[in-house]
């Protein structure tokens, strides 16, 4: 099956988005971007992950600021401000993935992964300071 690739997005003067790949939440966006562009800061309820994949420049996260290369890779709390900006001796091309956060797993296994498991004679282990909330048919909250 022949998929064209997605067109880059102008999102600013000088700076380009391309999706890769999206669906359930996640994403994988490039980003071109000209010497001495900067991205302003912004928030968004979820958090990133990025890599610099060629050229360098300041990552600006709430206050500070760092600096970054080819190579080096950087994340971006949800809530937070935060930009990127480009070194002026050449263009970047950055590389984010946006996941959504994993479900807390540090409580009791779901009532219906408890009840399968005893199904087929398993016991889960359930952290000690949830077990009074893990008995079959609870609801784990």
């Amino acid at each position: 099956m022949d998929v064209p690739p997605p067109e880059w997005l102008t999102i600013a003067s000088g700076i380009q988005a391309r999706p890769m790949v999206e669906g359930n939440g996640s994403s994988i966006i490039l980003y071109r971007m000209e010497p001495g562009r900067l991205f302003e800061r912004h928030t968004h309820p979820f958090p990133e992950l990025g890599v610099v994949l060629a050229g360098r420049g300041l990552v600006l996260v709430a206050d500070e600021k760092r600096s970054v290369r080819e190579g080096d890779a950087f994340y971006l709390p949800s809530g937070i401000p935060h930009g990127f900006e480009v070194d002026a001796g050449g263009p970047a091309l950055l590389m984010n993935v946006i996941v959504p956060p994993l479900p807390d797993l540090s409580g009791p296994p779901p009532s219906e992964v408890l009840a399968l498991a005893k199904k087929f004679g398993h016991e889960l282990p359930v952290p000690p300071k949830h077990r009074s909330r893990a008995k079959l048919g609870s609801t784990g909250t």
